[in-house]
């Protein structure tokens, strides 16, 4: 009996020890291995995929006739002479993926006399510049000509430019343009305006002798001291040879000074100027104070005016180089204007910015974002705070 006793005892120890040995090791007692990944399926997400592809963004577009090994501009034209040996359209390009491919159309009046092609075989990073050449710049004569940029097929923007000082157009000079409320209705002289009264809700814009052979469309840039204002085609034809533009609103015109520029498909063949006269009265206090009217992050801005190009991000690559673009009203030198960056909140930055100032202007602040090393996307956030006041926050996601 004590024998069968004993043996029993030692079979309950040799099942228990395993157990009571495995809860009495410390859990961090040694690195555990790498455990080997699972086999790849149809349901595993490639994690070696690039998660945000950025928009290609064009920023400056420069007329040029030399240009560097980096094919950056040497010089900027807004005219050049006649017999030119080369001639380039110089764009500024940042993100730009494989295979994208840029188009000039050079054209005088409404023919095409010209097209430059170039496919960016290699994905751009950050920003340079791509030169476009026209393929015969020695035979421009004299006149009025424009190049029209395309990103793959989608109209961008455009440039005019002068060879040897002429118009083109129309013949040298350019047309004429007056600005009236009203138009008679016998068709007679127009009783022409350069300062209308405050409350003015339309103006017209008379361009009173246009070349008999002009078969381009026509079109108007408005703008109030300095600003665009709008852009608008021409009035319905009423008289031989007078076309006018208008602009009309229900509530008054703002007070400033307009200027006016008509255009035949991309050349200016006419401008002028008019005022729209209004109370000025002393600004109040509240008036002149500092504020944010808006803040953007963006991949790039114009260089020397710090304006925003392209649209805002919200997510990005790193390493990347981005901005931030404040645009500021009324900023004073006592002013501080703060900018303070968040990562997965906490601070990493913070950059005061004291004794500007700045009516009406944009303030652009490069910021450089490093590479990130984790698996996953990171959440920044940018805080602009003016005079101790938080005015604005954004959100960015900066991918690995």
């Amino acid at each position: 009996m004590q024998d069968a006793l004993s043996f029993f005892i030692r079979l309950l120890l040799l099942v228990a020890l395993p157990i009571g040995c495995s809860t009495a090791q410390p859990a961090l007692d040694h690195p555990k291995p790498t455990p080997t990944s699972p086999p790849a399926s149809v349901l595993t997400p490639d994690t070696n995929e690039i998660r945000f592809r950025p928009e290609p963004i064009i920023g400056q577009l420069v007329l040029a006739t030399q240009i560097g090994e980096d094919e950056a501009p040497r010089d900027e034209r807004a005219s050049v002479p006649v017999g030119t040996e080369r001639l380039y359209l110089v764009v500024r390009v940042s993100d730009f993926p494989a295979g994208s491919t840029l188009v000039a159309v050079w054209t005088r009046g409404t023919n095409e006399i010209g097209r430059s092609e170039r496919k960016v075989d290699e994905a751009i990073r950050g920003s340079r510049w791509v030169a476009l050449t026209f393929p015969q710049a020695g035979s421009l004569s004299g006149g009025e000509y424009a190049v029209r940029l395309y990103l793959d097929d989608r109209f961008i923007d455009s440039l005019v430019f002068s060879v040897g000082g002429g118009s083109g157009t129309t013949g040298g000079q350019q047309a004429t343009l007056v600005f009236t409320d009203a138009l008679p209705a016998d068709g007679s002289q127009v009783h022409a305006l350069d300062v209308f009264p405050e409350g003015t809700t339309r103006v017209i814009a008379v361009l009173v002798d246009v070349p008999p052979d002009l078969q381009a469309d026509l079109w108007s840039r408005w703008t109030i001291d300095g600003q665009i204002l709008t852009e608008s085609g021409a009035d319905e034809l009423r008289f031989p040879f007078v076309r006018t533009f208008t602009l009309e609103r229900e509530e008054p015109l703002p007070a400033g000074t307009y200027t006016v520029e008509i255009f035949a498909d991309q050349q200016s063949i006419a401008r002028g100027t008019f005022r729209i006269a209004g109370a000025n009265p002393t600004p109040s206090p509240a008036e002149i104070q500092a504020s944010v009217e808006d803040v953007r992050l963006v991949r790039a801005v114009e260089p020397g005016t710090g304006v925003p190009v392209g649209a805002a991000l919200r997510e990005v690559q790193a390493p990347a180089r981005i901005y931030i673009a404040i645009l500021v009203h009324n900023l004073q030198p006592s002013d501080v204007l703060e900018v303070i960056w968040q990562r997965a909140g906490v601070e990493i930055s913070r950059q005061p910015l004291r004794g500007l100032a700045l009516s009406s202007n944009w303030i652009a602040l490069p910021v450089e974002l490093p590479a990130e090393t984790g698996p996953e996307p990171v959440p920044y956030s940018v805080i602009v705070v003016l005079n101790g006041e938080t005015v604005a926050q954004r959100s960015l996601v900066v991918h690995p």
